[in-house]
């Protein structure tokens, strides 16, 4: 044997323990088509069963779904198993798609017998699949081609049994100049394979290592091994060895304050900053890890042309465009940093700090941690990057059917860079290289794409206040008050909250004995001002400021040692933080509190450290896991912190913050409620609840109120805009009838647009839109000099007195600096001395 196609074999024990290594290549699967339906000759035995017709016609099974949830059957008598239902066709109804079954040994339909799958109602045609477990032999199919009136149409359709493949290269490492590929034989029995030339077996259950050299005199090289058997489908895997000392006949163009080397065969690319190499592409473009051969189309462009592949690359200042045209689908570019990771960032999936890697289980444990290829329904605006000490490397798209692949380390290629590419036909790609902090990437993404153009509302203002009040005043509401959620398990009480909202909107103030605070996610304690309660409010308050400031350590932070601590690597977060911070400061901003303000500026220096969004929700959510409620509350402090101080840094942190909460936000949509909707954390409950993809407003609500509040002040973007798309998208999540009419749903299902319980009260969206609006929601605050004042109505000062606009006949009471109460009965223009 040659030095270039010798293996090296050797056999492993199954119990020998190696580090744990993510395998991105999933285990291939052998099929077996079970049975087909092609409708050549019919409907094939297919029958409806409720809501629908059928007919069979031109090889096609039409279906007319008349009303809701329609479904349609057949018997089937197959083997049971791990199932494959695949079906082609095109739809135009509404909902996703449901498979049923039964099985000699389950002969009845039931909730653990169904699978689903997401349809695209756009009359096109499309493969579906649903898979499930069968035990027994099939008896029956059942098939929901949707929830609603519509049509459609089937080619064809197959159940197929899938069975995994015994071999897998379960793990691929570099070691020196060899690749070390690990192959497990999942059958008890031994198996022969070949590998190139050599014919080998493996024992049962067993393990074995392979090793193949790489060409160190090309910059790239790819490596593959491809496993063969007489009974058995071939198995391969590909790794792409970047080789630095390696040289090559570069093409060498200035990158912003980067350099970019193309190489001549057009596959590798390297960017480099005074000589020190930052990044590759590496390679350029592949189709299923095989390199095209491209040829340069002229010499003044970078653009190459190959068999059935062309690529281009341009450069605008410190921006890479990169445009990908193929025949087959392929994956490019392939973006390797290098250097340590101080951040990264996948929208919607992934929110890194230093030193994490990437699909981890740190915020959820079951099998949708695995984030290196997600679902493209939670990615929620296209942007990737990695941010090192030298620097910051970001793509972004605008075909959101593109499939983005992150990872970091980069186990697709058993290396210690960070990888991220997008896979299609034809991909258009910007990248930008810069020395920037990881939110100025996300600044510059959203910049290059731009913001969306606002959804529709779903009701007019006086449409939207009615739906509101009447689910304030529905089964929401008893004798006792109201509930936060209209579930049972939420305890009626007279929210003080609850109450200010129904007076904002109606004028009246509900006879209440007692309040309560809070009832909402924005807290509103107007009713006080408004029911001679003004002194109650005070002293509550006091009270949760004296337990705030009791609470904070000498350095200003607060601790968290519950059970969702696990995993992260110290007691503390910006969300811990972040709560007292903006409570601190929201009292301080009202009364003009010394202590408030001081323990509040405390924290905020203290939270300077800290870099991402993470741990604002730690009463059912990891610790760890980066949240859109931290960004919001930092927000807020941040703001209250500089109208205190007058300081710069304060507004600049504002800003900063609120750029880590736009990941979290739907800016595209394939669905009519999606744009501007809000997953809240990306991890789970629990370690198990998934919220990926999963819009939950009520959070996006508190951080798209916080941004009205930086929005007088910082013109980065426009954040009124992004708050109101927020706001629209939670309207349209509102029940619209019904007995729940008006609440909001705690989440959001997307593919299946449907609202999901706990349904929470929606005065919070009335405080944000009448901010929006320019209403004033809760108390007005003015300040000169020395002077402090707080009123229900607006108020300003102007020569030592609160000119205040409020309502003719209603008596209120204003607070002056957190002190003195004073009462006044409104003559529409009142004025209050503040000596």
């Amino acid at each position: 044997m040659s030095c270039m196609t010798a293996c090296l074999l050797t056999l492993l024990c199954v119990a020998e323990v190696d580090a744990e290594q993510i395998n991105p290549v999933a285990r291939p699967v052998l099929t077996t088509t079970l049975h087909e339906w092609t409708f050549e000759e019919g409907d094939d035995g297919w029958q409806a069963e409720h809501n629908c017709r059928l007919k069979a016609e031109d090889g096609l099974l039409k279906i007319v779904a008349t009303g809701e949830d329609p479904f349609l059957h057949c018997p089937i008598d197959v083997p049971g198993g791990r199932t494959a239902l695949t079906l082609r066709a095109r739809a135009k109804t509404s909902g996703p798609g449901t498979i049923f079954w039964t099985t000699d040994l389950a002969p009845h339909r039931e909730a653990d017998k169904l699978a689903h799958f997401s349809v695209t109602h756009d009359g096109q045609w499309r493969e579906y699949t649903a898979r499930f477990d069968a035990p027994g032999r099939l008896t029956d199919i059942r098939l929901d081609p949707g929830q609603a009136a519509g049509t459609f149409d089937i080619d064809w359709i197959r159940v197929i049994h899938e069975e995994p493949h015994p071999l897998w290269i379960e793990r691929v490492d570099r070691v020196g100049d060899r690749v070390r590929f690990r192959i497990k034989n999942h059958r008890d029995k031994p198996l022969a394979f070949s590998v190139g030339d050599e014919k080998h077996t493996i024992e049962g259950r067993a393990t074995l290592d392979v090793f193949r050299p790489i060409d160190l005199t090309r910059p790239l090289d790819a490596v593959s091994l491809e496993l063969r058997s007489a009974e058995l489908p071939p198995v391969r895997r590909t790794i792409f060895a970047h080789n630095r000392a390696a040289q090559a006949d570069w093409i060498q163009r200035p990158l912003g304050s980067f350099a970019i080397k193309v190489a001549k065969d057009g596959l590798t690319a390297r960017i480099e900053r005074d000589g020190q190499l930052i990044a590759i592409l590496g390679p350029t473009v592949h189709c299923d890890g095989k390199l095209p051969a491209l040829k340069r189309v002229d010499e003044s462009s970078l653009r190459f042309q190959g068999e059935g592949v062309s690529i281009s690359l341009a450069i605008d200042g410190s921006e890479l465009s990169v445009s990908i045209d193929s025949q087959q689908p392929c994956e490019g570019p392939v973006v390797r940093v290098l250097g340590s990771m101080e951040q990264g960032l996948l929208a919607g999936l992934e929110y890194l700090g230093k030193g994490e890697t990437s699909s981890s289980k740190l915020d959820i444990e079951t099998a949708e941690h695995l984030r290196f290829a997600p679902d493209r329904l939670k990615v929620t605006m296209p942007l990737m990057s990695f941010v090192t000490p030298e620097a910051s490397v970001a793509m972004t798209w605008t075909d959101m059917q593109l499939q983005p692949i992150y990872a970091t380390p980069n186990f697709f290629d058993a290396a210690d860079d960070h990888r991220m590419a997008l896979q299609g036909k034809k991909i258009e790609a910007v990248i930008r290289f810069d020395r920037v902090a990881l939110e100025e990437t996300i600044l510059w993404a959203v910049k290059k794409q731009g913001l969306p153009p606002l959804p529709d509302p779903p009701r007019s203002q006086k449409e939207q206040w009615d739906i509101c009040l009447k689910s304030l005043n529905g089964p929401l509401r008893d004798e006792n008050g109201w509930g936060h959620c209209v579930q049972e398990s939420w305890k009626r009480r007279p929210f003080a909250s609850i109450a200010s909202t129904i007076w904002r909107l109606t004028g009246e103030a509900p006879e209440l004995p007692e309040l309560v605070p809070g009832g909402t996610h924005v807290a509103n304690s107007t009713i006080h001002f408004v029911t001679g309660r003004t002194q109650q409010w005070l002293d509550w308050k006091r009270r949760q400021v004296a337990g705030l400031i009791a609470g904070q350590l000498p350095d200003g932070s607060y601790r968290y040692d519950g059970k969702y601590r696990r995993g992260h690597f110290e007691n503390t977060a910006s969300g811990v933080c972040a709560r007292p911070a903006y409570m601190l400061m929201e009292h301080a901003y009202i009364t003009g509190d010394r202590d408030a303000l001081e323990a509040g500026l405390r924290t905020l220096e203290y939270i300077k450290r800290f870099r991402t969004p993470r741990g604002a929700q730690t009463w059912e959510v990891p610790l760890h896991t980066p949240d859109q409620l931290a960004s919001a509350q930092l927000v807020w402090a941040y703001v209250r912190a500089y109208e205190l101080t007058g300081k710069q840094e304060y507004l600049k942190l504002a800003r900063k913050w609120a750029l880590t909460g736009i990941p979290f936000v739907y800016l595209w949509d394939c669905q009519p409620i999606m744009l501007y909707s809000t997953p809240p954390v990306f991890g789970a409950t629990f370690w198990r609840h998934s919220w990926f993809g999963l819009p939950v407003q009520w959070v996006g609500g508190v951080y798209a109120y916080a941004l009205t509040k930086l929005a007088p002040y910082d013109d980065t973007l426009d954040w009124n805009h992004l708050a109101r798309g927020i706001l629209i998208s939670a309207e349209q999540q509102q029940y619209p009838d019904g007995p729940y009419i008006g609440l909001l749903p705690d989440s959001f299902n997307i593919p299946h647009q449907r609202r999901q319980p706990a349904d929470i009260n929606p005065c919070a969206l009335v405080s944000l839109r009448m901010v929006l609006d320019g209403q004033l929601d809760f108390l007005s605050v003015a300040a000169e000099g020395e002077h402090r004042i707080a009123a229900p109505f607006p108020v300003s000062i102007r020569d030592g007195k609160a000119h205040i606009k409020g309502k003719p006949g209603v008596a209120y009471q204003v607070l002056i600096d957190g002190q003195k109460i004073v009462d006044v009965q409104s003559q529409g223009e009142d004025i209050v001395p503040l000596q």
